[in-house]
């Protein structure tokens, strides 16, 4: 369904309809991709269930996440609220699972035990005759091909339930509509976000990156100051705190007065972050109050605290990241002004084009759910590409259809199954000769397979690599991987089947090496 069109209310009234009276029984999960969504979401449950909701996340303490457990194995709360970990719930007669933002990554455990809640949720409610809900405005290509070929029933809200329709969006090109070099907004969307206001509206200014600047350069030598632990380019200066943090491992450094590397005092800041757009614009449009919503101002109680205050209007603009998308309800926004739209096109990731059309679509979504109509200005370079066309048409399944048809040419997901081997360490040769020694089984593997005539081996198997990761070295360790493709699940199992004893822990000390693999992964850095 579209943003704003009641993706709620369904699952409300179809948990109502599902579990019954209390006498009767039965249980519903309701999976949401952040913990910040699940007050919101629980208060509306509350609202319609009473006591029966149970509230499970991360920032429960031992003792809380106990009584909870407790409740909900006792059969005293019987609906279940969180983010993925919350799908283990001991509920009895499980007869519902929603996963809201089905398509959101962060469904995906990426450390530890690997697996993908929204894919975990239709094996559990298989064996417990259950049914699933997969609810988003913009589904996961992988959802949506299966609702396409019938495998999953298709459901589609197509309006709002209020008169306003979705809101109208403009694409400017950065090429044309120069920004102003500390606030980052065109003299556009800078005037619109001053009409907004002054019509007793609020505003949301989008960009995903944190922090005052991306990067400090040094004028002299041109050296970047980077993390001494990774090789990500550089650490992000943070002014509240004035320090740089490194965002790949949390190192954290005084913010240096002279270059790391030739010692002169010519450091210069690179490209802005929302910290950077709150100070800027709180100097340019005095007296404008101005919220930030992101990592670094958001954390436990102080999350609740900001959104509170935004939707009883205390503040005219919220500045934020990627958590201002997911499903946040602002009834007395009318614009939303993207700064640089096109930010993560340039990622080494075959979802690049997907994750930007979700994320442009999700957070225009949060104009104009009120009375008033809402407006969305996305700043971009590339305003032509197919992710921001579509995205501002609204129009899903003219970009799914586009984006299939690419995948298709490459055997990616849908259309194709991935695995990733990565091996880390700390000695990089011990990494690099572990990672071709499970490269050399791998095609031993399938030349075997493929010499004995076996099923789905003939073109159906392609290893790419070993190379480094796009991040080689993260924390001190440094990170080479191997990618899978197979057209089919089965031959590809079978690979990794073989490589099964080889994963792990090997060797000691400083020449110790890990290798694991992550079936359908979500990030590829």
């Amino acid at each position: 369904g579209v943003t704003g069109s009641g993706k709620t209310e369904v699952y409300l009234q179809t948990i109502e309809h599902a579990i019954g009276s209390r006498a009767e029984g039965g249980g519903a999960i309701v999976l949401v991709p952040e913990i910040a969504l699940t007050p919101q979401l629980a208060d509306r449950f509350r609202a319609r269930f009473g006591e029966q909701v149970a509230v499970l996340h991360s920032g429960l303490t031992p003792r809380q996440r106990l009584d909870a457990w407790d409740q909900i194995r006792t059969g005293e709360r019987s609906i279940v609220i969180g983010p993925r970990s919350a799908l283990f719930a001991p509920l009895k007669d499980l007869r519902v699972i929603v996963v809201d933002e089905e398509h959101d990554p962060s469904f995906k455990q990426e450390e530890g035990v690997r697996y993908s809640a929204r894919d975990l949720a239709l094996v559990r409610a298989k064996a417990s005759a259950a049914v699933v809900i997969l609810g988003s405005a913009t589904p996961s290509l992988e959802s949506y091909a299966l609702a396409r070929e019938g495998r999953h029933v298709y459901l589609r809200l197509l309006t709002r339930p209020t008169p306003r329709p979705l809101p109208e969006v403009e694409l400017l090109s950065l090429a044309v509509h120069r920004p102003d070099p500390e606030t980052m907004l065109s003299a556009k969307l800078r005037a619109a976000v001053l009409e907004c206001v002054e019509g007793g509206d609020q505003a949301i200014l989008f960009l995903n990156r944190r922090g005052y600047t991306a990067s400090m350069t040094c004028m002299e030598c041109g050296k970047l100051q980077a993390c001494p632990d990774c090789s990500a380019p550089s650490m992000t200066y943070h002014l509240e705190r004035n320090r740089l943090m490194c965002h790949l491992c949390g190192h954290i450094a005084d913010s240096p007065r002279a270059c790391l590397s030739c010692g002169a005092e010519a450091l210069v800041h690179g490209r802005g972050g929302t910290e950077r757009i709150e100070v800027a614009l709180a100097q340019a449009l005095p007296g404008l109050r101005i919220l930030r919503l992101d990592r670094d101002t958001s954390r436990g109680r102080k999350l609740l605290d900001v959104l509170r205050r935004f939707r009883n209007r205390e503040a005219d603009v919220l500045v934020g990241t990627q958590m201002l998308s997911k499903g946040h309800d602002f009834p007395g926004v009318t614009l939303v002004g993207i700064v640089q739209g096109d930010h993560a096109l340039g990622l080494p990731d075959p979802r690049a084009a997907e994750r930007t059309f979700a994320l442009l679509t999700q957070v225009a979504g949060r104009a104009g759910r009120g009375e008033k109509a809402g407006r969305v200005i996305i700043q971009a370079w590339s305003i032509n590409h197919p992710a921001l066309v579509h995205a501002q048409q609204h129009d899903f399944d003219a970009f799914a259809e586009e984006e299939l048809r690419a995948r298709e040419e490459l055997h990616n997901p849908p259309s194709g199954y991935l695995a990733l081997l990565r091996v880390s360490g700390r000695n990089s040769d011990a990494v690099r000769s572990r990672i071709h020694k499970l490269a050399e089984r791998c095609r031993a593997v399938v030349s075997h397979h493929r010499a004995a005539g076996d099923e789905g081996f003939d073109e159906g198997v392609q290893i790419l690599g070993p190379v480094a990761s796009p991040i080689e070295r993260i924390n001190q360790r440094t990170r080479w991987q191997l990618l899978l493709r197979g057209r089919s699940r089965s031959p590809l199992r079978q690979v990794l089947h073989a490589l099964r004893p080889l994963l792990g822990s090997e060797g000691r000390g400083a020449g110790e090496t890990r290798a694991a693999v992550d079936v359908d992964p979500q990030s590829f850095g």
